[in-house]
């Protein structure tokens, strides 16, 4: 076997957790094995999926790493509330009165798309228990202010043009200009028809259907390879779930630092952040697309032409997490989703298949609506859902929703925000095409500079997985035989 080939299939192994046998694991002068004579460092900025397979692939390796993040946590946008937390300007939950419900409430990705996707394979490998909630669940949506079920709503012939639309999106093959709004309306949806769309072709692509390019969006929908299968974890939150993949990565990690330049004009890269300076001899940057965009970490030189214009072609706007629990499930048990809303386009049924209470539901909002809600007040923020709600529900939403029953606040709304816009370490959701921007614009984003920087995270991704944990950890892996490709001849 040889050398290159070996190492291939030894980082792909360990990043799955698997065992490998002795004679890959051994590293004697004779053998393919793991270790790969390199005397240099390689720089990772940033904790979350893409850094800590990146990492993990290059240990697997021998290869020297350190890993600068930001916070003091690792996960980045793949995020669980867990009981240590503690509220801040981002995130909104009442320690006293912690969520009782009886599984993980996700902060930030809280999906896995594809059971065969690179995280749902490292999952099934771990044996992490999943739940396959559509096959238990049917989504719901909201015409005209009722809530109907897919057979009937299949009885209103606009409702039929709007869903053949989202059907056939990723053969789409419009011009550039055209936003998803713009392109469901050329196609004959009608006004009536948007807030589906922008729940089918907005909201979950990172921003609202008017601001996300239809042309490059419809392309990487078409370059993805998973069965599109859609999972959630029973019972183990999705941030721990990641951290025990990766455990061995994480003595590596200098948390709470805040990389503010890196100059790599000389042999070495130099590196200034928020606890000092030291260098590295390559770099793999795997920051949000928000902070490349707002220039927090300054280049020198800087960044080339081709990359700076993908980045102005790549959006990556506000985006909220909303999770309200109720006395009641008065929405259905097997409904997977509420869709269509104005103030809730993406309201899932967090519980299905995984919960005997089954009486929350986690909203998410990106774009537009996600601005507008990061300048009220969190009590305003639930208020505007729950007003939308009893209009479908009878007011069972004002009814049930949970409040607080401790002295000094009673009938407090209870619930849990987080709003990544102000995260100051994210300021924003996940990347998305913008209007005008091209297919190519991720394969810029991610091509390597000088044989030096090498560039990860979702928005590098250039398998149409963009947004995704498993489109992080792909981009990930291929920095990381990026960066081998550069060191073993």
């Amino acid at each position: 076997m040889k050398r290159r080939k070996a190492l291939k299939q030894i980082g792909l192994g360990v990043t799955a957790g698997l065992t490998l046998p002795a004679w890959l694991s051994s590293c004697d002068k004779e053998s393919p094995g793991p270790e790969i004579n390199y005397d240099g460092v390689v720089g990772i900025i940033g904790a979350g999926a893409a850094g800590l397979i990146a990492a993990d692939i290059l240990i697997s390796k021998g290869v020297k790493v350190k890993i600068f993040e930001a916070t003091g946590r690792v996960g980045g946008r793949v995020c669980s509330l867990h009981r240590t937390d503690a509220p801040s300007d981002s995130l909104i939950f009442f320690p006293n009165n912690y969520p009782y419900s009886d599984f993980p409430f996700e902060l930030g990705a809280d999906r896995v798309n594809g059971s065969n996707s690179k995280w749902g394979e490292i999952l099934k490998i771990r044996k992490v228990p999943t739940v396959n909630f559509r096959t238990l669940s049917a989504d719901r949506y909201v015409l005209d202010n009722v809530v109907k079920t897919e057979a009937e709503a299949l009885l209103n012939s606009d409702f039929v043009t709007a869903k053949t639309f989202r059907d056939n999106f990723s053969t789409f093959t419009g011009g550039a200009g055209l936003s998803v709004e713009q392109a469901a309306t050329n196609a004959g949806v009608v006004a009536s028809m948007q807030g589906l769309v922008n729940s089918w072709l907005g909201i979950p692509y990172g921003s609202s259907h008017g601001r996300i390019g239809a042309h490059a969006l419809a392309n990487g929908l078409s370059l993805v390879e998973h069965d599109g299968v859609e999972l959630t974890l029973r019972n183990n939150p999705m941030q721990d779930t990641l951290l025990s993949v990766y455990s061995r990565v994480v003595s590596g990690i200098k948390f709470n630092t805040i990389v503010q330049s890196v100059n790599y004009a000389g042999d070495v890269i130099e590196i200034t952040h928020s606890g000092g300076s030291e260098t590295v001899n390559k770099l793999i940057v795997t920051v949000p697309v928000s902070i490349l965009k707002a220039g927090d970490i300054a280049f020198s030189p800087g960044l080339p032409a081709s990359k700076l214009t993908a980045l102005s072609r790549i959006g990556m706007e506000a985006s909220m997490r909303i999770l309200i629990e109720f006395k009641r499930n008065f929405w259905g048990e097997d409904v997977a989703a509420v869709i269509g809303s104005t103030e809730a386009p993406m309201m899932l049924n967090a519980g299905v298949g995984r919960s005997t209470l089954n009486k929350a539901l986690s909203i998410t909002v990106n774009g537009p609506k996600a601005e507008a809600y990061s300048l009220m007040t969190g009590d305003q923020v639930v208020e505007s859902i729950i007003a939308e709600m009893d209009v479908w529900f009878n007011g069972d939403a004002t009814e049930n929703v949970r409040r607080s029953t401790l002295a000094g606040e009673e009938n407090k709304l209870l619930y849990t925000i987080k709003d990544w816009t102000k995260d100051p370490f994210a300021r924003g959701g996940f990347s998305f095409p913008l209007t005008g921007g091209l297919p190519a614009d991720r394969d810029a984003l991610a091509a390597p500079v000088d044989g030096k920087l090498f560039f990860a995270g979702e928005a590098t991704d250039t398998t149409g997985e963009f947004g995704t944990v498993s489109g992080a950890l792909k981009s990930g892996e291929r920095a990381a035989f990026e960066v081998i490709d550069t060191i073993v001849p």
